[in-house]
């Protein structure tokens, strides 16, 4: 099992890579683009790397079922708000990764 730093920054970085896929994701379905399925595809991968009770992977999860069966106006304000409570979750996850560094430089 890595060290808690390690996973925390994997974590990070996945989150990371969703909020840009989302941000991307919001970009497209606001401008009535309906060329989706790769991004969702990027999107679904990230998930599935994330365990099953990641509040993250519900996020991705939840964006993009909003994605495949709303309209867009809906799912755009949907993903909008999954990747708002993502870039919480990574400002979260910058602090602690923080915490531990300063910890270790004791």
């Amino acid at each position: 099992m890595p060290p808690p730093r390690e996973q925390m920054l994997e974590e990070l970085r996945k989150a990371e890579q969703a909020r840009d896929l989302m941000k991307e994701l919001e970009r497209r379905l606001a401008g009535g683009n309906t060329e989706l399925e790769s991004l969702l595809t990027q999107l679904e991968r990230v998930a599935q790397s994330l365990p099953e009770p990641d509040p993250i992977r519900l996020l991705i999860e939840s964006a993009l079922g909003s994605a495949r069966t709303r309209d867009a106006i809906k799912a755009g304000s949907d993903v909008s708000r999954s990747r708002s409570s993502i870039e919480g979750e990574i400002s979260t996850l910058r602090g602690a990764i923080e915490g531990v560094q300063a910890r270790s430089d004791t």
